[in-house]
C-alpha cells in the first residue's frame, strides 16, 4: 500500500512540475514572439521554437531528477550502473575462484551438515557436561579423519594420522553451552554441525547445537516385527528387510539419522547367532526388535532382536 501511495505522489509531483515548466515556457515564447526578440541572432519565430524545445528538454530532465530522488531503482539505473557492473565482475571472479577450489578439492562436510550427535541428561555438573561435549567433539574429529582418509584412498594419497586435530570450534561457545546444559532439565540432544563447506585435508569449522529432545521408545518397547518362514530360500533377504524396516520405523517415530544411519547395529557374532537360531526353527517364526533402553531423538538405535516361534494358528507359543 505504501509503495502505491509513493508512486501516486511521484506522478503528481512530476505532473505539477511539468505543467508549470510548460506554462512558463509557453509564456516566455509568447513574450518573445510579441516583442520580436532574438536569441543567438535567430529570427523571432526560430527563437520561439528554440524556447519551446528547451522547455520540453527541461521537462524531461526534471522528470528524471524527481524520479531519481524519490525512487531508489531509478536512481540506481541512472547513477549506479557502473557500480553494479563492478559488483557483477567481482561476483563472477568469486564464482570462478570457488569453482576452481571445488575442482581442486573435495568437500568432506557440506555447510550445516550434521557430523555426530548424542543424548545426555541435562543438569549434570559442569565438569561432566564438559567431558560429554569434549567426547562428542573427539568423535566428530575421528569421523572427519575417516572421511578424509576415504578420499585419500580414492586419490591414492597418504592417509592422515589418527591423532591429527581437524576441527575448529569456538571455545567460548563451548563454555556457554556447558553453563546452559548444567542449568537445564530433562534430556538434551547435542550435535556437531559443519559451519561451512569443509574441503579435503582442510580444518573443518564446526559449531555445537543443543536442544531438548523427546523420548521415542521406552525400554522394552517394540520397535518393529516381522513374520518369516525359516524354510524359505529367501529367508536371509527377509531378515535384512526386517532390519531395514526397523530403521524406517525408528525414523518415522522421530529418531534422527546422521548420514542415513542411526548407529547401533549387530556385531558379526550376534548376526551369526541370529541366523543359526532362525535356520534351526521348524515352523513359522516372528522377529521382534525391542529397545534395550529409553531411546531419544538423538540416541543410537540400541535394540535387541528376539526370535519367537509361532504355532500353526499364527499365535506365539
Amino acid at each position: 500500500m505504501e509503495s502505491i501511495v509513493q508512486i501516486l505522489i511521484t506522478y503528481f509531483l512530476v505532473a505539477v512540475l511539468a505543467a508549470g515548466i510548460a506554462y512558463l515556457g509557453n509564456q516566455l515564447g509568447r513574450q518573445i514572439g510579441r516583442r520580436k526578440m532574438s536569441v543567438l541572432r535567430l529570427r523571432p519565430r526560430h527563437t520561439s521554437i528554440l524556447i519551446t524545445t528547451l522547455t520540453g528538454a527541461l521537462i524531461a530532465m526534471v522528470t528524471l531528477t524527481v524520479f531519481a530522488l524519490l525512487s531508489e531503482p531509478v536512481k540506481n539505473l541512472l547513477v549506479g550502473v557502473e557500480k553494479l557492473r563492478r559488483e557483477e565482475a567481482g561476483l563472477r571472479a568469486r564464482v570462478a575462484q570457488l569453482s576452481q577450489i571445488l575442482e581442486e578439492g573435495t568437500i568432506v562436510w557440506k555447510v550445516d551438515e550434521p557430523i555426530v550427535h548424542m543424548t545426555i541428561p541435562a543438569g549434570l555438573s559442569p565438569e561432566r557436561t564438559r567431558q560429554a561435549l569434549t567426547s562428542l567433539l573427539a568423535e566428530a574429529n575421528a569421523k572427519t579423519i575417516l572421511q578424509n582418509n576415504r578420499i585419500a584412498r580414492e586419490k591414492e594419497e597418504p592417509p592422515l594420522p589418527a591423532d591429527q586435530v581437524l576441527l575448529d570450534f569456538n571455545a567460548d561457545q563451548l563454555e556457554r553451552l556447558v553453563t546452559r546444559l548444567s542449568r537445564s532439565q530433562g534430556f538434551m540432544g547435542l550435535r556437531v554441525v559443519a559451519d561451512r563447506n569443509c574441503l579435503y585435508r582442510d580444518r573443518a569449522r564446526v559449531r555445537l547445537e543443543a536442544w531438548v529432545v523427546h523420548r521415542v521408545f521406552r525400554e522394552g518397547e517394540e520397535v518393529a516385527r516381522r513374520r518369516i518362514n525359516p524354510k524359505d530360500p529367501e529367508v536371509l533377504s527377509a531378515f535384512f528387510e526386517f532390519i531395514e524396516s526397523t530403521r524406517k520405523s525408528a525414523v518415522e517415530r522421530g529418531m534422527r539419522p546422521i548420514g542415513g544411519s542411526l548407529g547401533g547395529g549387530l556385531t558379526e557374532e550376534q548376526f551369526n547367532d541370529l541366523v543359526d537360531r532362525i535356520r534351526t526353527q521348524q515352523g513359522a517364526l516372528e522377529l521382534l526388535a525391542v529397545a534395550n533402553r529409553d531411546l531419544y531423538e538423538t540416541s543410537s538405535l540400541d535394540v535387541r532382536i528376539e526370535v519367537r516361534a509361532l504355532a500353526e494358528e499364527g499365535e506365539p507359543e
